[in-house]
């Protein structure tokens, strides 16, 4: 999946990997876990597969490898994205946790749930604030507005908020119950 998403963001524009990794962060991060350690490996298989190619731009002493996707790799891409969607189970470290906790104090517990639901919190605000600043950036533009990349774009972003509120709101009212019941 790593590879795709990469494929993805390259279709938008020429990117260093550490461009990649920030717009993962600010765009898939929040559904789909990435991290540098995993971009290079990925960004290597397409290298070798021929989807992506890149080219060295000296900042000073620095050289920077800048990716450009390839028309093998679009192609390789737009034949991923057109694929039927699959239902997935979901993956919840933390849900995983829960299952569990009646090994755990109660007190460790509660805490616990306290530090997730801070987490949680910010996660949400974080995601408000780019939602902001997106519809800031694109009110004043019927265009963009209208623009199919970018209402998928933000309905994906609603869908993450909508995800971080009912957590927060299922994890708070366990909680409670786990304080009621105490």
């Amino acid at each position: 999946m790593q590879d795709k998403i990469i494929l993805g963001l390259l279709l938008d524009g020429d990117k260093s990997s550490y461009d990649i990794k920030k717009n993962m962060e600010m765009s898939t991060g929040f559904f789909y876990n990435s991290s540098q350690g995993s971009i290079q490996p990925a960004l290597k298989k397409l290298l070798q597969n021929g989807h992506v190619t890149f080219s060295e731009e000296h900042q000073g002493a620095r050289v920077k490898k800048v990716y450009a996707i390839t028309k093998e790799g679009e192609k390789e891409f737009i034949e991923w994205a057109d694929e039927a969607i699959s239902l997935e189970k979901p993956r919840d470290p933390a849900l995983v946790k829960m299952f569990f906790s009646n090994y755990v104090e109660l007190d460790r517990k509660l805490e616990m749930i306290e530090e997730y639901l801070h987490e949680i919190k910010i996660v949400i605000a974080t995601m408000k604030t780019m939602e902001q600043i997106s519809l800031e950036q694109i009110k004043n533009s019927k265009q963009a507005l209208d623009n199919e990349k970018i209402k998928s774009r933000l309905a994906t972003l609603q869908f993450g908020m909508d995800y971080y509120i009912f957590l927060n709101e299922w994890y708070e009212k366990y909680l409670r119950q786990l304080k009621n019941d105490n």
